[in-house]
């Protein structure tokens, strides 16, 4: 009995000619029907056949490979004089090695399983899955609408070494829904040029980051009218660091033993109080009592973030701030008067945390945890692109479904 090629090909304008099945194959040659010119629809053509076309067509039953084989035609319309190669409707383009159909059922597919899986099933390259879902991601995210947008988070990820050398991402996410907006290539300025078209039409009211200068600049130049936050998280981190640089100030004048010792005890320093346990809390009062520089960049790191915990308003939050750089520069500790300076140039961003009910960049840093998942999932990927495309699509997908 022939098989039905509309209904199990979507396959119209052709008869099947010929067909041949295996234990887990088949091959259909197929034949046209009828020929029409593609400029005015006339009938009256010449169709000279050129060479056989081989295709890939959906898995019918227990055959999993189905080859499609047909003749390509050049047509001659005797009523408009074009001579044209004839257009085949069942492929999405004239070098296509699948049809419409079974690239369909590729793409519904491919969030459930992963690229491997179904190269394995299809018998197919695991490159031609791939080529077939950049392409799908590529004309899905060519346009992103952003004229709703109001809160925008920017923020850079390391991702390794890529194939233009650059080593790290910077991500442009709508606060609000969690939809990536842009993904440029290293970070500063340089990172964020193709982010400015796109936010052309936006009605950007807030903008969160870490304390770069060229974040800063980007956004005061080109959205004078959004309010800029500096991330809390990127606060206290700074802080964190500039306590390290304390304890690393005072390793380097101390004998092997005693160098050892502290380099243990590092993680100590960096974790807050009150999730310390007891015996490390002894531990840290017995070396700040040792070492007073260290244990006062400790007591203002904790001093620092009981701001954002009892602060009420950004008036409130500015007065602790006032007086916490006053008192950081009176200990004469260098890395604490370089933090007081920092906090006193970007307190207005600072203080807008708490403008904007506590706003923050939170989700910005649980999205590169997800990004680092992708990568780790997918062993890496070699192509640039095709990784940014799928930047593109993680909000989209849950750590269950497959990369």
């Amino acid at each position: 009995m022939p098989v039905n090629l509309y209904y199990t090909q979507k396959v119209r304008g052709f008869q099947p000619e010929q067909e041949k099945y295996f234990s887990k194959s088949a091959e259909i040659h197929l034949k046209r029907t009828k020929h029409h010119c593609p400029y005015c629809g006339s009938r009256d053509v010449t169709a000279e056949p050129l060479r056989r076309r081989r295709v890939r067509g959906e898995s019918l039953g227990c055959c999993r490979k189905v080859i499609l084989e047909f003749t390509i035609h050049r047509l001659y319309c005797h009523r408009c004089h074009h001579r044209e190669m004839e257009h085949i409707p069942f492929l999405s383009h004239p070098k296509a090695r699948l049809t419409k159909a079974l690239e369909r059922t590729i793409l519904e597919l491919r969030p459930h399983m992963s690229v491997q899986t179904l190269a394995d099933f299809y018998d197919l390259r695991w490159h031609t899955i791939k080529e077939l879902e950049k392409k799908q991601l590529k004309k899905k995210y060519s346009r992103i609408q952003t004229a709703h947008i109001k809160a925008i988070g920017i923020d850079e990820i390391h991702v390794g070494k890529g194939m233009q050398n650059q080593q790290y991402l910077t991500i442009v996410r709508d606060l609000q829904s969690g939809a990536v907006i842009h993904v440029g290539e290293g970070k500063g300025i340089s990172a964020l040029a193709g982010a400015l078209k796109k936010l052309k039409k936006s009605k950007l009211r807030i903008v969160t980051m870490d304390m770069a200068n060229a974040y800063y600049s980007w956004i005061s130049e080109n959205f004078p009218k959004a309010n800029i936050v500096f991330d809390h998280f990127h606060v206290i981190k700074l802080m964190n660091d500039k306590l390290d640089l304390v304890r690393r100030r005072i390793t380097a004048k101390m004998d092997d033993v005693q160098r050892k010792q502290l380099k243990g005890l590092r993680f100590i320093f960096l974790r807050n109080n009150e999730d310390l346990p007891e015996d490390a809390r002894q531990i840290l009062n017995n070396m700040r009592g040792d070492f007073q520089d260290l244990g006062d960049a400790y007591m203002f790191k904790e001093a620092l973030r009981c701001i954002y915990r009892q602060a009420k308003d950004s008036y409130h939050a500015r007065i602790a701030f006032h007086r916490w750089c006053k008192m950081a520069e009176e200990t004469g500790i260098p890395e604490l008067k370089t933090m007081a300076r920092t906090i006193r140039d970007k307190l207005d961003g600072i203080v807008t945390y708490w403008t904007f009910r506590h706003i923050s960049n939170a989700k910005m840093e649980g999205f590169n945890n997800k990004i680092r998942w992708l990568i780790k999932q997918a062993y890496g990927f070699r192509d640039r692109e095709y990784f940014k495309l799928k930047i593109y699509q993680l909000p989209e997908i849950s750590s269950e479904k497959s990369i």
